[in-house]
């Protein structure tokens, strides 16, 4: 039987789908896309939402060289969270989905796609009944799921083989697998399919090591592939390494995907995943493998990346290609809004050359092919990478004397064109409507990305080598001043505070207008698009810091430190647990150590309240005991500790003494609650000296006297 939806029809089996019941998510799904809804320009409600709808999902394959002669099977297509991405591109795409409730989702999805045919139910059947082989199988599930459709050994063997014979001889098979050993499960994210923390790490989840997956690839007969790493997960990969071109530090700084539920974070990943680029282990912790099995191609790119979490004439994807002579870079359009965007980009290349020609500053060279923008790959040294080098060596002095001459040059290379700056409606646009104080001077037209990465020393001189954001606007130069020395000092804050802006001429009012300035200009790019990081915060479960937890287990614990003469030391400290009474008291007997001198208690580590009932010392019989704190006395309430270190101090210990006793409350409250307990303490305080004063005493006697 079949059903039509637009262009695209579903075949099925009647028996089959009879059988199958349709889940809640999939009825609001549906509503959904019968509304229109675009999860660029709305926050999801939920991570199921953002699961089927988001275009961010087809990241994962759309980089695929697919051509228009080309016929793909999608093999396990869901709602078509990936179709879209090469849909538009095939001549046929045919895809398989056992459930009938997400094959119409599909459909109605790309109900006006006239290449597409979809067939709803058994996954094996439904192939068999396919006459004809692919040039491309996308089956990026099958490595989890083949359990479920092959018993005995090697499952996923079996079903590699069979998909295996259903490609034409230059045909490539893609598959994707979570990493057994993936970073963010050693960080405390919980296995996707089985919900538990660390399943995936002690073999019980449905991901593979590395290892595992070479030898399952070889077994199937697929020893010809090229091996992918998307970053950061598979969901909505943003970027993809190869071997051929590996992440550098500091490139791996977005890793908090948990959408679908709640995550321990045990330790920064972005440092760790420093430390594993440095020693060249990468690839063994890379979260998800994405694999394309098949004959070597030329047109694979070794790397990816993705630009299209912004405004659609802005959306991109940069492509690094291997050649015969080294690396090209590529810049594709992912919407039909950005060709215009990208074929720019040659316009550009010309304006920005004449621009430039006076300071003999060049511009990487572009020639445009089939919408698609294709630039040179240059060798040579950023001034970035000359700038961290001077850090490195605290040259800080040359650094500035780097900065001045990065200034001059931006000066040179505009000089003919500077002319008093303006404010246009298109400024206003991009920029917002600036409070300026003084006078500017500007070019007409402006590359704002000519920043430190983007200015080259090559073996023809000076160029730049990316200038995607030109723009023929009339911008202060003090602004592109600015906005590089900016971005280059936020991840490096030990710089902020040696008044390189200032030295440059840009005061910390003007700071705070081009600040504005670019907030105006981020938001004036992203046009309405609620971005995967806004996303993450509406709709991610609850993260847990190792800190956090920590601390809630410590609740109940005091920790006590003896002094015996070599002050105190955690090596000589123990924890014990507490459990308060009805009214909050806690009773504690603490046994010492010969020759103790001095005891410490930690009563929390975080800001507290204590009240101390009494400190008794046994021997022989029992004696009060001196302490004291780094707290402040709130007369008979307690002490407050402002400090995350609370501290009471037991000393004058009588030499044979073997046990203290303490019966003490501690209640934590919130750093806010403590500094204003404190303020109002401090208050008081100097009222009383103000109150106890000769002067004021003074004062009210004669006003006795005058009465």
């Amino acid at each position: 039987m079949q059903e039509q939806i637009g262009k695209v029809t579903i075949q099925y089996r009647e028996e089959e789908i009879l059988l199958q019941t349709e889940a809640l998510e999939d009825a609001r799904i549906r509503e959904l896309l019968t509304e229109g809804y675009d999860c660029r320009q709305q926050q999801s409600p939920d991570w199921p939402v953002l699961y089927h709808l988001s275009h961010l999902r087809a990241n994962l394959t759309q980089w695929l060289p697919v051509k228009k002669t080309d016929r793909v099977l999608e093999f396990g297509a869901d709602s078509g969270e990936l179709t879209g991405g090469f849909a538009g591109k095939a001549a046929e795409v045919i895809c398989l989905e056992e459930n009938f409730s997400r094959c119409k989702l599909l459909a109605t999805r790309y109900q006006d796609v006239d290449n597409l045919v979809v067939y709803a139910g058994d996954l094996w059947k439904n192939l068999e009944q396919i006459e004809g082989n692919f040039d491309w199988i996308i089956a990026p599930g099958i490595l989890s799921e083949a359990q479920r459709y092959f018993a005995g050994e090697n499952p996923q063997v079996q079903a590699l083989k069979i998909l295996k014979k259903r490609l034409h001889p230059k045909g490539h098979l893609v598959l994707a697998v979570d990493n057994r050993f993936g970073m963010k499960y050693w960080a405390g994210a919980m296995e996707p399919h089985t919900g538990r923390y660390f399943d995936s790490l002690e073999g019980n989840g449905s991901t593979c090591s590395r290892k595992e997956l070479e030898v399952l690839l070889e077994k199937s007969g697929l020893g010809e592939y090229r091996m992918y790493y998307p970053y950061p997960e598979r969901w909505f990969p943003m970027s993809m390494y190869s071997e051929h071109w590996l992440p550098g530090a500091g490139e791996l700084n977005q890793n908090l995907r948990n959408f679908e539920g709640e995550r321990l974070v045990l330790f920064d990943e972005e440092k760790v995943y420093d430390q594993i680029i440095a020693d060249g282990r990468f690839p063994e912790f890379s979260n998800t493998f994405l694999i394309v099995a098949g004959p070597e191609r030329t047109d694979l790119p070794v790397y990816v990346k993705y630009s299209n979490d912004r405004a659609k004439e802005f959306m991109i994807r940069t492509d690094i290609l291997k050649t015969e002579d080294g690396f090209q870079v590529r810049k594709v359009p992912v919407s039909q809004e950005a060709k215009a965007h990208v074929t720019a980009m040659k316009h550009w290349e010309e304006v920005l050359g004449t621009q430039y020609a006076a300071a003999c500053v060049k511009v990487n060279h572009c020639e445009l092919k089939e919408d698609a923008a294709y630039f040179e790959f240059l060798s040579g040294h950023t001034l970035e990478e000359r700038l961290d080098d001077l850090r490195a060596q605290k040259e800080y002095g040359k650094l500035a004397e780097a900065l001045q001459e990065y200034k001059k040059l931006l000066l040179e290379c505009l000089q003919q064109e500077l002319q008093p700056f303006a404010v246009s409606p298109k400024f206003v646009e991009m920029f917002g409507t600036a409070d300026f104080k003084k006078a500017y001077l500007g070019a007409p037209v402006n590359n704002l990305d000519w920043i430190f990465g983007n200015l080259m020393e090559t073996e023809d001189g000076t160029q730049i080598i990316d200038y995607e954001w030109t723009f023929d606007v009339q911008v202060p130069v003090e602004y592109l001043i600015w906005r590089a020395v900016s971005l280059y000092l936020h991840s490096r804050s030990e710089l902020k505070q040696m008044g390189y802006l200032a030295q440059l001429g840009i005061s910390t009012e003007e700071e705070k207008i081009f600040e504005e300035m670019e907030h105006h200009f981020q938001l004036w790019l992203l046009g309405g698009t609620v971005t995967i990081g806004a996303q993450y915060l509406h709709t991610a479960g609850r993260t847990w810091k190792l800190e956090q937890l920590l601390k809630n287990v410590k609740k109940d614990q005091i920790q006590v430190y003896t002094d015996c003469g070599q002050g105190f030391s955690e090596n000589n400290s123990f924890w014990i647990e507490t459990e308060p009474d009805k009214e909050g008291l806690i009773r504690l007997t603490i046994l010492l150590p010969a020759g103790c001198k001095a005891v410490r208690l930690d009563p929390a580590e975080e800001t507290c309240l204590v009240k101390v009932r009494r400190i008794l010392g046994e021997l022989g019989g029992s004696y009060e005991l001196p302490w004291s704190h780094n707290g402040r006395e709130l007369e008979n309430t307690g002490i407050v500790y402002t400090t995350e270190d609370p501290q009471l101090l037991i000393s004058g210990i009588v030499e044979g003494t073997s046990r203290l006793y303490v019966e003490l409350s501690v209640q934590t409250i919130s750093p806010d609650a403590a500094y204003a307990c404190m303020n109002l303490l401090n208050r008081v305080r100097r009222a009383e000296r103000l109150y106890n004063s000769a002067p004021f005493k003074l004062l009210k006697k004669l006003k006795r006297t005058g009465k």
